[in-house]
């Protein structure tokens, strides 16, 4: 008899998923009675103790959340065949250590098993996955892999809580791949954007129309095949806005709804695109990160409201295939993390991009940016700034890209003043591919259902707005941005060989006030090609997100004083990405500033600074100081 394709089992008040595919056997028969927890231990010598045993199954709870002393009932020696294992069965059992003992059938090590918690049903070995609730409604689709050994497709995970109300995301143990040489990311479990192809999963775009129209995918995205030949898991795809477009909560969220933000009153807008993405890692701490992508802040905005650290990556830093494309000139991927030690290792695994030698020690900070409207966000980001001016050794350099330009205009603008020649650059570029990209899905929707498909608000603006412009018009924005790329890396900010970068910019990003989830949201608009979204994204450029402060609010919804996350940010040369990372933590750590967030109401511990934001002792830098 097989295990069901679906089981849960309760242990001391913890749900878990019994994981229908096979992944061992032990010797011997034994009926199939019940479905017994059980942990896998591989013996190590022949001369091992029961205490030696014990101190192995120890460090199971050190790592990993899915083990429970409940998984002791039953212990599986997985031993080579050399080996004799008789007098410690015997100890173990006469000391009432376990309760039974079984052999594992596997006598080779390379069949062995990872040791850790497992499920016995009969002679078959399956693993273990705990179930969480998603809570903040994050998720939309939560995946476990067909077979766990070799996740070649994936099938949705239909598991609520007991009350019926709330999905569940199942989650493997930790010990089923721990980090190595070869699997940095051993252990880590990953959420992944709804617009990540995952073989046999549903790719929804957030769109009934969408998802109406096409059936699951057939393959993975390139890069959830690198994340899990690293040695990640990844746990389900989470939320977005409609077509990766801009939608905020709740009137402009037609089809599905809205993932809640865990910050402050847990009713302040989590934005978007990648909205679930940071949603989850703010909220969920057996999340390791969460993967998405940006066009014009899709990764940037949600990680600013949430209070994540996030990397909108340089344009080609990784493969984009398998990704459903939104504009393929500013489309990358985006990774968030909760510390920014995790947040580099990510990147450094999985991105082609190259350490730096040294730090830049110029901070350009650009007054047409600022300062924040808001004079407390702006405090906090004058201490941010100040934190990197100390560590660098350096004072930042004011300067106005528009005197710039003015100063060494590049001769293809005519004259043009910088904001009249980029007026359209950004914003036409991308409306016109984000409409372009999705002419396939409207033909193929009308053809199946002889009417056009509904999508909301932003997506009907930015659509309406792309099929306005003109091939003649998109050729000449492409190229204006072209002219902006070669006389920005000329004039403001240039790739350097030991640094990557000769400099760093300063960039706002986010608001102050509170955005409440029933707001209503005004009309959308035109985005400038020099705002915070727009600037790193036509320049193609690495943007890093930084939680700094949180500022408090009387929120309206609990009546009670909150906290809203405040971040600085900065940009660099194209392929800075890990120098930048790297930059911030140093320089926060010399400054005794945090360099990890927590989850839940509170992006940092509490404290009485003008960041609100309770300091810690200060680390050796993680980098030598430029020089």
């Amino acid at each position: 008899m097989a295990v069901t394709r679906f089981l849960t089992q309760s242990i001391q008040g913890i749900e878990y998923y019994v994981h229908p595919e096979v992944v061992g056997h032990i010797q011997g028969q034994q009926p199939p009675i019940a479905v017994t927890p059980s942990i896998v231990v591989t013996l190590p010598t022949n001369d091992t103790s029961a205490k030696d045993l014990l101190s192995i199954v120890d460090t199971f709870s050190k790592i990993d959340d899915v083990y429970s002393h409940a998984f002791n009932k039953s212990l599986i020696l997985q031993k080579d065949v050399k080996h004799s294992a008789d007098g410690l069965v015997k100890t173990l059992l006469s000391q009432g250590l376990v309760e039974a003992v079984h052999f594992a059938a596997a006598s080779k090590s390379q069949d062995f098993l990872p040791s850790g918690p497992y499920f016995l049903y009969g002679q078959q070995i399956h693993q273990a996955w705990r179930l969480y609730p998603d809570e903040l409604d994050a998720f939309v689709i939560p995946v476990v892999p067909e077979n766990p050994l070799r996740p070649s497709r994936f099938r949705h995970l239909n598991a609520i809580t007991a009350n019926g109300v709330t999905k569940q995301v199942a989650v493997p143990s930790r010990l089923y791949q721990l980090p190595s040489k070869t699997k940095p990311l051993g252990g880590k479990r990953v959420s992944v954007k709804d617009n990540y192809g995952l073989a046999g999963i549903q790719t929804t775009m957030m769109s009934n129309a969408y998802t109406e129209t096409y059936p699951p995918e057939t393959e993975h995205a390139d890069y959830v095949d690198r994340l899990m030949a690293l040695g990640a898991f990844v746990v389900g795809k989470t939320k977005m806005s409609s077509f990766a477009g801009a939608d905020e909560p709740t009137d402009q969220w037609i089809d599905f709804h809205c993932p809640t933000n865990p910050r402050g009153d847990r009713y302040q807008s989590p934005s978007g695109s990648s909205t679930g993405a940071a949603a989850a890692l703010a909220g969920y701490s057996w999340l390791d990160y969460s993967v998405g992508t940006d066009t014009a802040g899709s990764i940037r905005a949600p990680a600013t409201c949430n209070g994540v650290y996030a990397l909108r990556s340089s344009l080609g830093s990784t493969s984009t295939k398998g990704i459903v494309a939104s504009s393929r000139s500013f489309d990358v991927v985006g990774l968030m993390g909760r510390d920014l030690q995790s947040l580099h290792h990510l990147a450094a695994s999985s991105l082609d991009v190259k350490e730096s030698r040294k730090f830049p020690t110029k901070i350009l900070y650009p007054t047409d940016l600022f300062p924040h409207s808001d004079p407390t966000q702006q405090a906090m980001v004058d201490q941010y700034v100040a934190a990197l001016e100390t560590y660098l050794g350096t004072k930042c350099t004011k300067f106005s890209l528009i005197d710039r330009w003015a100063q060494c205009p590049p001769h293809e603008a005519g004259g043009k003043a910088i904001k009249e020649y980029l007026s359209n650059s950004g914003f036409g570029t991308m409306s016109y591919e984000a409409y372009h990209q999705f002419d396939d899905f409207r033909r193929d929707y009308r053809d199946r259902f002889r009417k056009e498909p509904y999508v909301g608000p932003i997506i009907r603006f930015r659509w309406d707005a792309g099929k306005a412009v003109t091939p003649d018009e998109y050729e000449r924005n492409v190229k204006e941005q072209k002219v902006f790329r070669d006389w920005f890396r000329e004039n403001v900010l240039s790739p350097d060989s030991d640094t990557l970068s000769d400099a760093i910019m300063i960039v706002p990003n986010g608001r102050a006030g509170p955005k409440y989830r029933d707001d209503h949201n005004g009309p959308p608009s035109k985005a400038s090609t020099l705002s915070e979204n727009y600037l790193a994204s036509v320049l193609q450029l690495p943007h890093l997100v930084l939680p700094i402060g949180q500022k408090p609010y009387t929120s309206r919804i609990s009546g009670n004083l909150e906290h809203r996350p405040i971040v600085g940010s900065m940009i660099a040369a194209k392929g800075s990405d890990l120098m930048l990372i790297k930059l911030a933590e140093a320089a926060f750590q010399a400054a005794s500033w945090p360099t990890r967030v927590l989850t839940g109401r509170y992006t940092f511990e509490l404290g009485k600074n003008v960041r609100n934001v309770e300091d810690q002792a200060s680390r050796s830098p993680a980098l030598d100081r430029a020089g």
